[in-house]
């Protein structure tokens, strides 16, 4: 057998794995019938050429050398037809073609072709003649320039990077079987197969698109194509250079076929000992062909090696959109996932990065999205320019077209695990506009493939932590909102956890009441105060459409798309993002829950869903707080007058001491009874009176201002707190209260009038039930001096001296307002130790309270301690106010302060028991004190009580001889007298109130508390 037989039977192999190639693959469309139609005459061709070149049949050369010749002509015939199907897409009527086949039967019919046949040493030539060679020209003109004319024009029209390479893989194939044909003219080309070199190199073009089911970027087959050039001509030379030298040196000779045999085992085995030489050669011709983006490229490959170590999503997704843009020389790429409870498609992650201002956010492909659908469906590349061409995505959201059109992508490529696609990478144009090879198609779809489960799988688990997260403040939330009725605080406590995860400055409930809505329980830096102060109509408001359509309403910007009219108020107050989420409990709307942050777009659809949650969370517990507040309020209202009830004085009363305390401010009390009310009761009847009663409480309303508040105390006995009002002013309100209730009453003939009492903090008392007292007293003065008048408790004595037609007595409360009223007096005679007497009250009280006394002594002492320097009244104001030492008779005088007090106080019959506490409050524990000299706890525990909160309070206090003493000093000067000036046990108990923040805590002369 000689040499040239083995390149026609390595042809017809060729021709045979790709026909097993194509059988399985049916049904066959059009182009596969004709392919297969080619491969089945080339495959002819290289049969009968390698039966006619072997040792057979050798008396009939020439009639196979015409089969040959007819068969060729058939094969490029029947690959004409096969390109022809690619650049027209037309049917073909008539197979005009085909003549060329005729004739060439024809003339070898009439023995016109092959000229000659000769077989000369087992080789044979073949003579074609100038027939042949005539009917050739013709057919290479017309066939073989017809597809190369129409393959470059479709290629130069093409815009899809899979479809140019296949014009490209078609163009290659046809010049080279046109120029291979060609070559068998030559003169040396009747005897050797060089036509079946290129039906070789054609079958393998076409066996690797069949097998691929997608062709090899051209770039990338010449590159690798140059790589084997190299590695098989330089083991070419290698083998070539080893017969040389076995020649040269052992004489050794060699014929063709013993060289052929030798190549072709020398080669292959060259080749698998270069490996390492073929890595470094393609790497270097891969940097020569690509340039900066060989690099990348790398990179990406390595990124797929170590896909299992990124940490997070966040990485995970910037790393893969970065690396595939710059590989591909994109401008820009997005990867897409799943974001919501629909399962939209977002922008995660995009190169370059977003802007803060989040515009490639607009990106989005609906969960129900024709383009979805397909991507699910064909899992593979979607051209843009298909949305413009197929049916099915006519019905794609214009919403959606004009953000694919505004990002300028190009094309989608599906991210899909087991079926399923989990993200979706959008890709725009070519930074230099050119169209996407292949290469880099095949590039992203490799990366596509390589990430998908990765990628699944930390989305996954971004998502499992996220719902952990959401879980937790949920369950957080569940404790806050149940731990409390109070709708301020079930507020600041949703709205501080909430805060942790989303993006929020204003949060308030907007509930609905009747025809109106009012805010409540605002939580936040933003107030919207305008709206705060009042309700305001439902209509035309989110909460009416949420009350209609009960679902969310989300404003991503109500700066430039207001919808509402309350827009404007919340605008002014700098909100741009505003979500309103239904209050839904057992089926009715009650209203919305309010979140905002004053920044645009502030909050995406899965934000939207926990808030949602939220929401639902919070509903019921909300109504329950608006249930309890509702009966609350109730409860603290006087159902006949609508005025507040006597439990809620109390409340309040308690309440502003404690606030004018820490302002060390003063307020007003007012207490007002009704002059012969039971007569007009009696007479006209008790529907007549609560009817009285109920226009006495709105005529007490009108005369008070909005900061004031009023009270129906009991039966026709009326209270009014004045916050932050003197004793003058608030004798102007209760004016200006008796003469307008004379004068209704006057109008009205009913006989009735109103006394009323007036107190003021803290003057007439430090504690709720002294001050009480002291109006109560003063009210009872007032009726007992004619009524319809008004009394304030510090003119009582003055007055009572000179109305003898009074009998003191005949009034409650007369002792104790001779008490505030001396005790006013001293601290206004000694205005070193202003407020002294209320200091001592303050620790007296609390020390005795610690004690355990009985609430009875605990009075006593609060009322002696109140009165304990009331002796000093009658010692001159040169002594009390001497800067300098005392000599001994006017430290006489001082000491007598203790007798002297006790003897005025001992003429108020109320205040008989407080004789003792005053008048023993000197005496020291040793028995070295004054006035009695007594020791022990022979003193009175009163007394001993009044020396400890005396002795610190005058420490604390400063004198004209001395600036006052901080707390540590004053304390440690106690600790000092401590067996010998004071009570030991006492003094203890003091010094841990003292220590554990009493000044500070009841705000005497704000000291703030003792550090330890």
């Amino acid at each position: 057998m000689n040499s040239h037989v083995v390149i026609p039977l390595i042809a017809c192999v060729a021709y045979v794995l790709l026909a097993l190639v194509l059988l399985p693959n049916r049904p066959w469309a059009h182009q596969h019938k004709l392919l297969a139609a080619f491969v089945v005459a080339a495959f002819m061709w290289s049969l009968t050429d390698f039966v006619a070149r072997s040792n057979y049949l050798l008396d009939h050369k020439r009639l196979l050398s015409q089969i040959v010749i007819c068969v060729a002509v058939w094969a490029v015939v029947q690959f004409y037809y096969f390109m022809r199907r690619y650049f027209n897409k037309g049917a073909v009527r008539i197979p005009i073609a085909y003549v060329f086949v005729v004739a060439c039967v024809a003339m070898s019919a009439m023995e016109v072709l092959p000229t000659s046949v000769v077989v000369e040493d087992e080789i044979l030539t073949i003579h074609y003649g100038l027939p042949l060679l005539v009917l050739s020209g013709i057919m290479f003109v017309s066939l073989a320039g017809t597809s190369l004319r129409g393959l470059f024009h479709c290629y130069r029209l093409s815009t899809e990077a899979a479809e140019r390479n296949q014009f490209l893989y078609l163009i290659l194939a046809t010049s080279v079987l046109a120029v291979f044909v060609v070559s068998s003219f030559v003169p040396s080309g009747g005897s050797f197969p060089i036509a079946h070199v290129g039906n070789l190199i054609v079958a393998g073009i076409l066996t690797y698109a069949v097998v691929a089911h997608r062709l090899l970027d051209i770039r990338v087959f010449m590159r690798r194509g140059l790589v084997w050039l190299v590695l098989y001509g330089s083991g070419i030379a290698v083998v070539f250079a080893m017969l040389g030298i076995l020649r040269v040196v052992f004489g050794v000779r060699y014929d063709l076929v013993t060289v052929l045999i030798v190549i072709g085992i020398g080669v292959p085995l060259v080749f698998l000992l270069s490996n390492v030489v073929r890595e470094v050669l393609q790497k270097k011709i891969e940097q020569v062909f690509i340039g900066d983006k060989y690099e990348v490229r790398r990179q990406i490959f390595d990124f797929f090696d170590r896909i299992y170590d990124v940490p997070t999503l966040e990485q995970f997704g910037m790393q893969l959109v970065s690396l595939i843009a710059r590989s591909v020389d994109a401008a820009s790429a997005y990867l897409l996932l799943p974001d919501g409870k629909q399962g939209d498609f977002m922008v995660r992650y995009a190169y370059p990065q977003m802007s803060d201002d989040g515009e490639a956010t607009v990106l989005t492909v609906r969960h129900d999205s024709p383009l979805l659908a397909w991507l699910r469906r064909e899992g593979h590349f979607l051209p843009v320019r298909f949305l413009n061409i197929l049916s099915e995505f006519q019905s794609l959201w214009k919403r959606e077209r004009d953000a694919i059109v505004t990002s300028e992508i190009e094309l989608f490529l599906p991210i899909a695990n087991r079926g399923e696609v989990v993200g979706i990478l959008a890709v725009s144009s070519k930074v230099k506009k050119t169209p996407y090879l292949v290469e880099e198609l095949e590039l992203m779809r490799i990366a596509a493939n390589r990430v998908a489960g990765s990628m699944e799988k930390q989305y996954l688990y971004e998502q499992l932590q996220k719902q952990e997260i959401e879980l937790t403040l949920l369950n957080r939330m569940a404790l806050v909102v149940s731990s409390s009725l109070d709708m301020g605080d079930i507020s600041r406590g949703f709205s501080g956890e909430l805060k942790k995860i989303v993006n929020l400055d204003y949060v308030a409930l907007s509930l609905i009441d009747g025809d109106r809505v009012r805010l409540d329980a605002i939580f936040g830096e933003v107030r919207a105060a305008d709206l705060a102060r009042m309700s305001h109509p439902l209509q035309g408001t989110a909460t009416e459409w949420i009350c209609q359509n009960r679902k969310s309403v989300y404003q991503p910007d109500i700066l430039t798309t207001p919808a509402y009219w309350p827009d404007a108020h919340y605008v002014r107050e700098g909100i741009r993002s505003l979500v309103h989420l239904p209050l839904i409990v057992r089926g009715e709307v009650m209203g919305a829950l309010l979140v905002a942050s004053r920044e645009a777009n502030a909050y995406q659809e899965g934000d939207i869903h926990l808030l949602e949650q939220v929401a639902r969370l919070i509903a019921t517990p909300i109504e329950n707080a608006t249930l309890y507040a509702r009966a609350e309020q109730r409860s603290r209202i006087d159902e006949l007058t609508g005025l507040f009830n006597r439990r809620h004085f109390e409340e309040r009363l308690k309440e502003e001491m404690s606030r004018h305390s820490r302002v060390d401010g003063p307020f007003a009390l007012l207490m007002l009874d009704l002059d012969s009310f039971k007569a007009y009761n009696d007479m006209y009847g008790h529907p007549s009176g609560d009817k009285l009663l109920r226009l006495v409480g709105s005529l007490v309303t009108l005369s008070i201002r909005d900061a004031d508040q009023a009270f129906r105390y009991g039966g026709d006995e009326f209270a009014v707190i004045l916050p932050r009002t003197s004793p003058e002013e608030a004798y102007v309100v209760a004016e200006r209260m008796r003469t307008h209730i004379a004068r209704e009453m006057e109008a009205k003939q009913s006989g009735v009038t109103c006394s009323i009492g007036l107190a003021s903090y803290p003057a007439d008392g430090v504690m709720a039930g002294e001050l009480v007292s002291t109006a109560d007293a003063a009210l009872y003065y007032a009726k007992n001096t004619g009524g319809n008048r008004t009394y304030i408790s510090s003119k009582i004595f003055s007055e009572a001296e000179n109305a003898s037609d009074v009998k003191v007595g005949g009034h409650r409360g007369s002792g104790l307002s001779a008490v505030y009223a001396l005790a006013a007096a001293v601290d206004v005679k000694d205005h070193y130790t202003y407020g002294h007497s209320r200091k001592v009250n303050t620790y007296a009280v609390v020390l005795a309270e610690a004690m355990g006394l009985p609430s009875g002594e605990v009075s006593r002492i609060s009322t002696s301690a109140l009165l304990h320097d009331i002796g000093k009244i009658g010692i001159p104001d040169r002594i009390l106010n001497k800067k300098g030492g005392l000599d001994d008779d006017e430290w006489e005088n001082i000491k007598s302060h203790p007798r002297l007090g006790a003897s005025i106080v001992g003429n108020v019959p109320d205040l008989a028991p407080c004789v003792g506490n005053i008048l023993y409050h000197h005496e020291r524990w040793d028995g070295t004190g004054y006035p009695e000299g007594l020791r022990g706890k022979s003193i009175p525990i009163g007394a001993r009580i009044l020396a400890i909160a005396d002795s610190f309070a005058a420490m604390a206090s400063a004198r004209p001889y001395r600036e006052a003493l901080s707390d540590m000093e004053a304390l440690e000067r106690l600790r000092h007298g401590s067996g010998s000036q004071f009570d030991p046990e006492l003094l203890g108990v003091f010094i841990e109130e003292v220590e554990a923040g009493l000044p500070h805590k009841d705000n005497v002369g704000q000291v703030p508390p003792i550090q330890r």
